[in-house]
């Protein structure tokens, strides 16, 4: 999903005679806005299939005969299945473009939700896990990359950010207009639907993605796949970086999965009052994507990542223990989620700005690594919440979070020459420095 190469931000320089210098703001042309809609378009299909079954279970097991817990392994499968192959599909992008891949993946993506709405038994419908992780990991990890190495400036955290946040769509308006075609035709006709618009995004998205302009035709061994990720993993800074990603994400997802339950048993909300609460924390999410390359874009995007991180902890643990009330908790949700946005989107700009490897394996990892932050957030948060209730959640898991905003606080290591580590620092892409 995750679940994600980006953005090139600033990195912090350790040099006190150096000065911030405000990015120079760069206007997107007709063909980066050409490409930005494929890729807004291409992450929305992607994030769509892992969130449009879930509020459809009750009647898909009905239907198939299977418990509604049974379905749920169809998305953890798919969820499992994307961290693997983010592994092999990262380097495959730096080797043979990012276009191709996405253009696969979008594929899987319209086959996954085709099979959902035809399958006539849960064995098919667990088949189209195989589908559902092919195109997650293919869509939105090489969609970030391409977004981040297309543009320079400002306008490469705006294209990073528009990537990311293309996937709260799925949630502020795929689902409600999934559950709208739902409820007057049934949930296979729902997904059938949802298929065809998959199918025009797969046709923008062959016409409006760059062609890349290199591709390796050296044999593929073993070597080739793995040899990307060893500077990767020797680096200190990405280990963090990593690191604090894996944490965030189980922050977030921790609280996040177990939201829908809290808003019904703590505060006696229905189910449709419920799904306004996600709507509008997705447009809180949404927002904050869009602010790192527009109000924000002049802050330094480690400072970003640690503000966010800790902001995320911090009000999701006060909206889970502090008991509001309804209008207070949405308040406290949606800031959090929009500081979560701010987070995501600019961690991607570091690991761009700090990487020793190619940006396709650097963000191919990133996402392989949230994915399974995200899967250990509902472990680890379904224990916590047995154990000791919504209290237990609300203490266990912001200190995850800020962790990660921890394992962020410190900047790479600067030499004497202000590179850190042999890659850029001290000022973003498009600036200049004074001394």
């Amino acid at each position: 999903m995750d679940s994600d190469v980006p953005i090139a931000p600033a990195i912090l320089s350790t040099h006190e005679n150096v000065l911030p210098i405000p990015t120079v703001p760069v206007h997107a042309s007709a063909s980066d806005l050409q490409v930005l809609i494929a890729l807004g378009g291409g992450a929305f299909l992607a994030q769509l299939i892992f969130i449009a079954p879930t509020p459809f279970f009750p009647q898909m097991a009905r239907d198939l005969q299977v418990s509604v817990p049974l379905l749920g392994q169809v998305m953890s499968a798919m969820l499992l299945l994307s961290a693997l192959l983010g592994l092999v599909i990262g380097p495959l992008a730096d080797r043979s473009g990012y276009r191709h891949l996405i253009l696969v993946g979008l594929v899987a993506a319209c086959a996954t939700l085709l099979t959902f709405g035809l399958a006539p038994t849960f064995l098919v419908l667990m088949l189209a896990s195989i589908t559902g992780g092919i195109a997650d990991a293919a869509v939105l990890g090489p969609s970030l990359a391409l977004a981040g190495t297309h543009s320079t400036g400002t306008l490469e955290r705006r294209a990073v950010g528009w990537a990311y946040g293309s996937q709260t769509l799925a949630a502020i308006i795929g689902v409600p207009v999934l559950t709208a075609i739902g409820a007057v035709a049934g949930w296979r006709p729902a997904f059938i639907a949802v298929a065809g618009v998959g199918l025009v995004i797969l046709a923008i998205a062959s016409v409006w993605l760059p062609r890349p302009g290199h591709r390796s035709f050296d044999p593929l061994h073993l070597a080739t796949l793995t040899a990307p990720y060893r500077p990767l993993l020797r680096d200190p800074t990405m280990r963090r970086l990593y690191g604090a990603r894996a944490l965030g994400a189980l922050t977030f997802y921790g609280f996040v999965t177990y939201l829908g339950a809290f808003l019904a048993q703590a505060l006696g909300m229905t189910t449709a009052h419920a799904g306004l609460v996600y709507m509008v924390s997705g447009s809180g999410f949404f927002l904050g994507t869009l602010a790192v390359g527009g109000p924000l874009a002049h802050f330094p995007a480690r400072r970003l990542v640690v503000s966010g991180y800790a902001a995320m902890a911090l009000l999701l643990g006060f909206a889970f223990s502090a008991r509001l009330g309804v209008a207070g908790t949405i308040i406290l949700i949606t800031a959090a989620a929009a500081a979560t946005g701010v987070a995501s989107v600019s961690i991607v700009s570091l690991f761009l700005a700090e990487t020793p490897s190619g940006a396709g394996t650097t963000v191919s990892l990133s996402a392989s690594v949230f994915n399974v932050g995200a899967a250990a957030g509902g472990v680890i948060g379904g224990a916590l919440l047995a154990y000791a209730g919504y209290d237990a959640l609300a203490i266990g898991l912001p200190l995850f979070g800020l962790a990660a905003a921890l394992l962020c606080w410190r900047p790479a290591p600067v030499s004497g020459d202000g590179v850190a580590d042999g890659r850029r620092t001290g000022v973003e892409p498009g600036t200049t420095s004074m001394a």
